[in-house]
């Protein structure tokens, strides 16, 4: 069975939001403002459902109770894949007990734990493995869905744990004790570092992008320190009680309740920009960022009586990362040999200037496409002058000010801001995010002359990431070499598969391949070695050379069964370098489907066996797929879900040298909205982890 998205698309379910999501003229409402008979105590969140305990009960958004304990409830947890929640009861003598329900069905209690001496706080891993708890000296792991002990790491203290927190990768899980915050390596099992403040820890939270870790203290201080060796990044004051930290989903962002009345949402690269969610019903004691099925940013919170959803459509992009994104992918592209390009026409071209060079071009393009003229949207003021460097400050409304060289005889033909005109004018980012003029053109209509302020040798944002983001010159040579090999391989095994008539020239194989820089546990300098490989196939085609509908398994699929086959090929041949036993590998595969909606149950052989609430990633949100051979395949994505595993089992068992690797599979799969077999397909991306370190 396939757990629902989101619990308002479901009307007969006791837990359905009976929220309406658009307005008549179909947009997002501002605000959505739901009434509870009870003050939510413990929050947590289902994508864009909250629910929460009061007292000894836990409820849902529309205020229908979902389960009810023995003892007062201390804490409730949402599984991140949407199929239970838990709770924490605190009982007698120090004895706790934590219950599991489902989500979806009232009252359904799915395990115990009982009578467990002073557990102090629960929480689910991000990846929905597992539900951990905290015990004297110790946190325990179990298996969410059959509740086995995993197992158990030991902690640095035996005080009681207030509030445990995990990375978004699951990797790095942070504790508070008292005022203290530890902080493990989950996988090994290593403690890595402790952080002590002289006021209590309100609250605490692992960024999105897992790159920074705030905390809350009592004193009104959001803290910052970066997950490689939690050194300190900075820090927020005056935010009042300082409670319930949430990041936006780029982290550009953050919400922090400040008072009975009142959160502020916060600028972290600049906080002088503060914007305040204000509600006159009081209690405000949690808050966090939420997206509706459309993909609309809302700040949902909780006051005395009511839980509220507002919409946050004013916040700025984080345009930093956004430019750092592109950049990467336009300079990885950069650094491929051209299509006829000798080996030493390309060491003539790729150097470690060029690279430089050609990345801060395209930062400037980059940049000066995202600020969309910026100069003729604002409001341009004369500023002071200096007669010993003889520059005129040139003032914005929107942007730092820039600097013209203007001799003292010809300033009194500037008389006024509107009398100039920037041209050809480019820009750059701010280390705080914001747009800056770092060319312009400036035309004085006055008289007709043209002033050049030139600012591009700036420490620009390429040259401030060079240090952290740059792979050595020899390995992108290096990996220019082997997607030339990778190439050769695909071409050949699609030659063949052609000659054979598996496939035709309407089916089109992708193959790629980068080295990207990355950090280890231990925040050492590590280079990492992506390859992925996906096909299309033209519309008319695919139910012959890819899945026709209904099916799934790899050998359905000519097209699925060649892309296979050129990994097996390359991993086998020229690409077994990497295949080394004990290397991390990461293997992320997409099964895809679409739209078109299957009117009678599709038998399931059971050739992969039987899936009960599987976690996955569908359309980029974690989620549970439950498929057996008794009630055959009713969904589409259920369907995704077994090509994609198709291509797991062929990839563990079929090729050389990969079971004797530590591999971690993610499964996701996209459901399209289109119809037609061009949207039946699958892909894959392999990261070989610190590819290129031989120990």
């Amino acid at each position: 069975m396939r757990v629902p998205l989101l619990c308002f698309l479901l009307a007969a379910s006791p837990f359905v939001s009976s929220m309406p999501l658009w307005s008549q003229d179909n947009q997002p409402n501002d605000l959505y403002v739901y009434p509870q008979k009870y003050k939510p105590v413990s929050v947590d969140n289902y994508l864009f459902n909250m629910y929460y305990n009061s007292g000894n009960k836990a409820y849902n958004l529309r205020g229908l109770q979902m389960a009810s304990g023995s003892y007062p409830v201390t804490r409730m947890r949402v599984n991140p894949s949407g199929t239970s929640f838990a709770i924490l009861e605190k009982g007698k003598a120090g004895k706790s007990t934590i219950e599991v329900y489902s989500l979806w069905k009232s009252g359904q209690k799915i395990h115990s734990f009982k009578d467990i001496s002073d557990i102090s706080d629960i929480a689910y891993t991000p990846d929905a493995r597992c539900l951990v708890f905290s015990t004297p000296g110790k946190v325990t792991f179990v298996d969410a869905r059959t509740f086995s002990n995993v197992k158990e790491l030991s902690l640095v203290n035996s005080l009681p744990v207030s509030l445990i927190c995990f990375s978004p990768d699951a990797e790095t899980m942070a504790v508070v004790s008292s005022r203290q915050v530890d902080v493990y390596n989950v996988q090994e099992g290593d403690f890595k570092k402790s952080i002590e403040f002289d006021d209590d820890i309100t609250d605490m939270a692992f960024s999105n992008g897992n790159d920074l870790l705030a905390i809350l203290t009592s004193d009104g201080v959001l803290h910052f320190y970066d997950t490689l060796d939690y050194l300190t990044m900075g820090s927020i004051d005056g935010l009042g009680i300082s409670a319930s930290l949430s990041f936006n989903p780029d982290d550009k962002y953050v919400s922090v309740v400040t008072g009975d009345n009142r959160i502020a949402v916060v600028n972290r690269l600049d906080d002088t920009e503060r914007d305040f969610v204000e509600d006159e019903t009081g209690g405000m004691s949690y808050a966090r960022f939420v997206k509706d099925k459309k993909g609309n940013l809302y700040l949902a919170y909780t006051t005395d009586k009511n839980i509220t959803y507002k919409l946050m459509s004013s916040l700025a992009p984080n345009y930093t990362k956004l430019l750092a994104d592109e950049l990467n992918d336009r300079m990885n592209d950069w650094l491929k040999m051209m299509p006829g390009e000798t080996l030493e026409e390309y060491n003539l071209r790729v150097t470690d200037e060029s690279r430089m060079a050609q990345m801060r071009i395209f930062e400037e393009e980059i940049a000066t496409r995202m600020a969309d003229n910026l100069v003729a949207m604002s409001e341009v003021s004369l500023g002071n002058y200096s007669p010993e460097s003889n520059t005129l400050a040139i003032n914005f409304d929107n942007m730092p000010p820039v600097y013209l060289t203007v001799p003292e005889n010809e300033l009194l033909s500037f008389t006024s801001g509107n009398d100039l005109e920037f041209r050809k004018a480019k820009y750059g980012l701010t280390p705080n995010d914001k747009f800056e003029l770092i060319y312009a053109e400036v035309f004085n209509k006055n008289t007709g002359k043209t002033y050049t302020f030139d600012n591009l040798e700036r420490q620009s944002l390429a040259f401030l990431m060079a240090n952290e983001n740059f792979v050595p010159l020899e390995l992108m040579q290096q990996s220019g070499l082997e997607e030339i090999k990778l190439q050769d391989i695909k071409d050949n095994i699609i030659s063949l598969a052609k000659k054979q008539e598996k496939v035709s020239d309407h089916t089109h194989f992708n193959v790629n391949s980068k080295v990207v820089s990355d950090k280890d546990n231990n925040g050492n300098n590590i280079t990492n070695y992506l390859i992925d490989f996906s096909y299309e196939v033209d519309p008319g085609f695919s139910a012959i050379e890819d899945f026709a509908p209904g099916k799934y398994t790899v050998n359905e699929s000519p097209a699925a069964k060649s892309m296979l086959e050129i990994i097996k090929t390359a991993l086998e041949s020229d690409f077994a370098q990497y295949v080394k036993p004990g290397k991390k590998l990461l293997v992320k595969i997409t099964g895809m489907a679409d739209a078109l909606p299957i009117k009678s149950k599709i038998a399931y052989n059971g050739i992969y066996g039987d899936f009960f609430e599987e976690p996955v990633y569908e359309n980029g949100a974690l989620t549970a797929i439950s498929i057996n051979k008794a009630n055959g395949i009713k969904e589409n994505d259920q369907l995704a879900f077994l090509r994609a595993t198709g291509v797991k089992d062929y990839i563990q068992n079929d090729v050389k040298g990969l079971k004797d690797m530590d591999i971690d599979y993610k499964t996701f799969i996209d459901i399209t909205d289109g119809t037609g077999g061009e949207f039946r397909r699958i892909k894959v991306e392999l990261v070989f982890v610190d590819a290129f370190n031989n120990n």
